[in-house]
């Protein structure tokens, strides 16, 4: 954008110092024309077949003496103008009667001037048909070339503002997506923390508690051991009646019915405190499975 405006200004400077210096002795006085005269004169200069082109140079000293060597023997003349906007035309119109000394009849189509050479018209000196306020042939083209540049650089330079503006509304639009996201992220990670603070502290929680539940199942286990050797204790403490023979005195002199009678009572007393302890280990059983069933419970609420 900064280029396109030094760029602008570079041809106004160059075109002005092409441009050359008006005089203040070309004064142009029109004549004045009745209405019959200016219809009159309308009509021959549209009927008449040649005409003086004006091109991308524009106004230069060739063109006033093509039009003054034309109105050598014809009164009227046409003026085509070419690469032109109509009001550039209205002003080259107004320059060519200001130059040539003749009267604008009409301006056509937008782009066809028709001129009248005046009543009382003379051929001038070439003073006066080639004269020094026009430019030369090359300075009107290098004239042409800044203008066309200029025309272009000015259509340019609003693309090139819009443009500018949309960049602007789209780093603004960037910039806010990219605070949002940064909030997102922020608050995402904020929560992932809180998240991982609350998984560490239920993880502690259900060490304490796998670390109480381990400690009951080893108070289990002990007893379960405590148990298994007392029953184990039992078990050796069961003889075959070895030892009831050996408190059998050696020196009884009784009866043969005597001693049957005795050694039953020995089995009976047996067989009843064998009987009482299985009684015993089944009631421990039921008490161990209600135990185990409890610290089941307990841990998985604690889940």
């Amino acid at each position: 954008f900064t280029k396109a405006r030094k760029k602008e200004e570079r041809l106004l400077e160059s075109l002005n110092k092409i441009e050359p210096k008006e005089s203040s002795e070309t004064t142009h006085d029109p004549e004045i024309l009745t209405p019959e005269e200016h219809f009159y004169f309308l009509k021959m200069g549209e009927k008449s077949k040649n005409y003086v082109p004006v091109g991308r140079r524009g106004i230069y000293q060739g063109v006033i003496l093509n039009m003054h060597l034309h109105w050598k023997k014809h009164q009227t003349l046409k003026v085509i103008v070419k690469t032109f906007s109509p009001e550039e035309v209205k002003d080259i119109a107004s320059e060519l009667a200001r130059l040539s000394g003749g009267i604008v009849l009409d301006i056509q189509e937008d782009n066809t001037v028709i001129m009248y050479r005046g009543k009382n018209y003379c051929q001038p000196p070439t003073e006066i048909m080639s004269p020094r306020e026009t430019l030369s042939r090359k300075k009107a083209l290098d004239k042409s070339k800044y203008r066309d540049a200029l025309r272009a650089v000015k259509k340019y330079i609003p693309r090139l503002e819009q443009d500018l503006k949309l960049l602007q509304a789209q780093a603004e639009r960037k910039i806010s997506i990219s605070d949002l996201s940064d909030r997102n992220s922020e608050r995402a990670s904020n929560q992932d923390f809180e998240g991982c603070g609350r998984l560490k502290e239920l993880l502690a929680k259900s060490e304490v508690n796998d670390s109480d539940i381990g400690s009951d199942s080893e108070a289990l286990s002990d007893i379960f051991e405590s148990e298994s050797e007392t029953e184990n204790e039992v078990k050796e403490e069961k003889t075959l009646y070895m030892d009831v023979f050996e408190k059998i005195p050696t020196d009884s002199d009784g009866e043969g019915d005597d001693f049957e009678e005795h050694l039953r009572q020995i089995s009976a007393d047996s067989r009843k405190e064998k009987s009482d302890k299985d009684v015993e280990m089944a009631d421990l059983d039921e008490v161990d499975r209600m135990i185990l069933r409890a610290a089941s419970l307990l841990k998985k609420k604690r889940r």
